[in-house]
């Protein structure tokens, strides 16, 4: 709430959806500012499951994740190695 950043988005952003011949200007903007709260909190938790139930995964899977990053890891330094200069 104290980013100036975003209230500077949210005040470029919301007017250009708000029309005054529909009632209160204030209400609206209100209403497009709450639905962008319960989007982000919706999105953002979907994230959080996400990343949990992945995170549960590896955890069981311990030498795979570490043959995988290795193999990562190779994979990266053989690209870099065979790289051209510019």
């Amino acid at each position: 709430m104290l980013n100036p950043k975003t209230a500077l988005f949210f005040l470029a952003f919301l007017p250009q959806f708000v029309d005054a011949a529909r009632g209160g200007v204030w209400s609206q903007v209100l209403v497009l500012g709450l639905t962008f709260i319960a989007l982000g909190l919706v999105s953002d938790s979907l994230y959080a499951l996400a990343a949990g139930s992945v995170a549960n995964l590896l955890r069981r899977r311990r030498s795979v994740v570490r043959y995988v990053s290795g193999g990562v890891y190779m994979t990266l330094g053989v690209v870099a190695s065979l790289a051209k200069r510019n």
